[in-house]
């Protein structure tokens, strides 16, 4: 895989995709000037995005959406972008550990949250603590006593 700067196009293309997903201005938080993208070998799109030579996307062709790795959640995080569920204080360390968050654990989700969607995960103090891939809509985790509200993709304390 080859690692470049993006065009002024592909740069465009990966601010727009993130302003859709994560919030309007997502994307020139996210996507500064400076970032290097990865692409496939065989068929030459972009796969990873890095910033300072750590990742902070990867673009997953299936659907095009970006898939944030904690350096990215973070970023979106510092900067008030992506829709965050907030844990309750019990569940947090299995979630720094990448464990699922199940929905009787949840203990604010953000309205518009809807299943597939990525997440950003807080506990209880708004600390960033990892992110995930959501299986409920935002109603549903709160509602619901049973089930996986968030498959966590990385937690915080997590081994690399």
């Amino acid at each position: 895989m080859s690692r470049e700067t993006p065009n002024a196009f592909e740069l465009r293309k990966l601010r727009g995709i993130a302003d859709y997903q994560f919030g309007k201005g997502a994307g020139d938080v996210l996507f500064t000037e400076d970032i290097i993208i990865e692409r496939s070998r065989g068929t030459k799109r972009i796969r990873f995005i890095y910033l300072d030579n750590e990742r902070i996307c990867s673009f997953r062709v299936r659907d095009g959406f970006l898939i944030p790795s904690l350096l990215g959640g973070e970023i979106l995080h510092k900067n008030d972008f992506a829709h965050k569920v907030k844990v309750i204080q019990e569940a947090e360390p299995f979630v720094r550990k990448g464990k699922s968050l199940f929905a009787k654990h949840v203990f604010e989700a953000d309205q518009g949250i809807s299943a597939k969607e990525e997440v950003i995960l807080i506990n209880e103090q708004g600390n960033f603590i990892g992110i995930g891939t959501s299986k409920l809509s935002a109603e549903l985790m709160l509602e619901m006593q049973s089930g996986v509200a968030v498959d966590t993709r990385k937690g915080v304390g997590e081994e690399k």
